[in-house]
């Protein structure tokens, strides 16, 4: 099993779960009192915040050994969420088409859940090319 942990990608995808989580709860608690839409940006931001933090501390920790002060964690949080901004325009692209169809069902639960289900195609897209960019630029030890 811990041979499976050493990959670094299927550290990022247990990360990625845990975001998605946050980004979920997040989306549906600022359902509550706002859009859809502008729920889904705020949870965006606060689950790549959490993410870039668990990713740091736990998927790409050995790129971060001697990369402690605040000034360099600054920068890769910013660059993070630079890289999850780009991953987002798919992300968020993907999720306004799914959202603009309704669900082909007279099922008041999947119309209700529909706002959520959409999420996770743009999701799954939106993880691959967060990889990417972490992996090769915000936490790449070649930079350190």
């Amino acid at each position: 099993m811990s041979i499976i942990f050493k990959h670094t990608f299927v550290r990022f995808a247990i990360v990625g779960g845990v975001g998605f989580l946050i980004d979920l709860t997040c989306m549906a608690l600022l359902s509550i009192w706002l859009p859809h839409f502008t729920a889904r940006g705020i949870a965006f931001w606060v689950a790549a915040s959490s993410n870039w933090w668990w990713n740091r501390t736990i998927t790409f920790n050995k790129a971060n050994r001697s990369d402690t002060d605040l000034k360099t964690a600054t920068r890769q949080w910013m660059q993070f969420l630079g890289g999850s901004i780009v991953a987002f325009i798919p992300n968020w692209g993907c999720y306004l088409i799914l959202i603009s169809q309704s669900p082909a069902t007279s099922d008041t639960i999947l119309a209700l859940l529909w706002p959520y289900i959409a999420m996770v195609p743009g999701i799954l897209i939106g993880m691959m090319i967060n990889y990417v960019f972490s992996r090769f630029w915000v936490f790449s030890p070649a930079k350190l």
